[in-house]
């Protein structure tokens, strides 16, 4: 559980979760149609685990060649 709370307090979440919202908001209003949005998603939740993914390889580092 605490993990996840941890998690939930990630700046690189909360920033994806805001855009999230944002997209809905955009759809809503008809500033975007539905292609528009799952591209925009895509990219956002594309780029925030890949952000993730490399913060924890470099916290933990990589051993070449052991």
């Amino acid at each position: 559980m605490s993990n996840l709370k941890a998690q939930l307090r990630s700046k690189k979440l909360m920033f994806a979760m805001i855009l999230f919202l944002a997209s809905i908001v955009f759809v809503a209003t008809g500033q975007a149609d539905f292609g528009q949005w799952s591209e925009f998603v895509k990219w956002v939740f594309g780029i925030y685990a890949a952000g993730n993914v490399g913060e924890h390889v470099s916290n933990k580092g990589i051993n070449l060649g052991e």
